[in-house]
């Protein structure tokens, strides 16, 4: 199923300390008349699904306008939501669950107080509120884990929180790497990643419920598979901007327009599906290219963390000399090759 990942609003009613410092800037809704022009020009694209972000995607001040319109057309949609508006929402949901596959409740941290350290106080009870209205109401629901240095030690007790509250999965995903998170000190290190992904594949094996990660965790292979390079997902900011992935959307240091394919006011869809052809076959002919010449780094086998060094938006590294991300993984000596040793540790060589 190919989708269009819309960030429907830029609205937001928390203030999360790992987002992007523009989104709770509150400065705009995606107008209905791009909602529209999707719908009419996605299927022939071969688009089917939307899925919506934020900002809190539900803060649209026409949220339930656009559920219709969507129904009307016929596509299907899930969306990510903190959970804060869910009661006000869900009975929209239920009145349109024929197209709604679903909703993710962002939840960083299995306990109440870490949670809240992130996302403010009193956010947990509201996600836990949440999951409660899908489990007595039969609302499909996941939840998704940001992994940060506060929360990093509750993995497992996540995914077995999620299975006792009726989740349909867990999902754990990484930072993108900012000036802001590397003062909070949020972000795992290299060392610190691999460590922690080697715990979510072994729970993957044993775990009640499904485990899973979002991409941007390490790969032997350098053409890691994600949704975007394999043109299965676009992405479309509240603005109108297309954009290559989700992950980089409102991501504003270094190179702004890098991966900018157009407007939808200025081009049709059709055009900004075509450009982004373009864009992902250069990428991939360039990335070929890279490990052929052997200046493929070890920190480049994190897809997302090559992608922001692709696109110039790395500039901003310069002021964190001793900042774990900010050395040249081309310089550090050996492979990767005992990332993950038999006793279930990971390693980067050199350490």
């Amino acid at each position: 199923m190919a989708r269009i990942v819309v960030e429907l609003t830029n609205h937001c009613n928390l203030r999360c300390g790992h987002c992007f410092e523009e989104r709770p800037a509150g400065s705009g809704d995606l107008p209905l008349a791009i909602v529209e022009k999707l719908l009419r020009e996605g299927k022939s694209c071969g688009f089917d699904h939307l899925a919506f972000t934020g900002g809190e995607p539900t803060l649209h001040v026409r949220f339930e306008q656009v559920i219709r319109q969507i129904a009307k057309a016929d596509y299907t949609f899930s969306l990510v939501s903190n959970g804060t508006n869910f009661p006000r929402v869900y009975p929209v949901l239920l009145r349109y669950s024929k197209w709604f596959k679903g909703v993710t409740f962002s939840l960083d941290g299995a306990r109440e107080e870490t949670h809240d350290r992130l996302r403010g106080r009193g956010s947990y009870r509201q996600v836990m509120r949440a999951a409660s209205i899908c489990m007595f109401k039969d609302i499909p629901f996941t939840l998704n884990m940001v992994l940060t240095a506060q929360n990093r030690e509750e993995v497992e007790e996540m995914v077995w929180l999620g299975g006792r509250l009726g989740s349909k999965a867990v999902r754990f995903g990484h930072l993108m790497t900012t000036p802001e998170t590397a003062m909070r000190e949020l972000d795992l290190s290299p060392q610190e990643r691999l460590e922690v992904e080697a715990e979510i594949w072994r729970l993957k094996e044993s775990a009640p419920i499904i485990v899973a990660m979002a991409p941007g965790y390490f790969s032997e292979a350098p053409l890691f598979p994600c949704a975007p390079l394999e043109l299965q997902e676009l992405n479309l900011d509240y603005r109108g901007n297309v954009t290559l992935c989700c992950h980089l959307s409102g991501y504003s240091k270094g190179n702004n327009d890098a991966d900018f394919m157009g407007n939808l006011n200025e081009i049709s869809f059709a055009e900004a599906v075509n450009r982004s052809r373009t864009m992902v076959a250069a990428y991939l002919s360039e990335k070929q290219a890279e490990v052929a010449r052997g200046e493929f780094g070890q920190l480049d086998h994190f897809p997302c963390w090559y992608c922001l060094k692709y696109l110039n938006k790395t500039s901003w590294l310069k002021n964190f000399p001793h900042y774990a991300w900010a050395v040249d993984a081309n310089r550090i000596a050996g492979t990767i090759d005992d990332k993950t040793r038999s006793d279930g540790s990971a390693s980067l060589p050199g350490r």
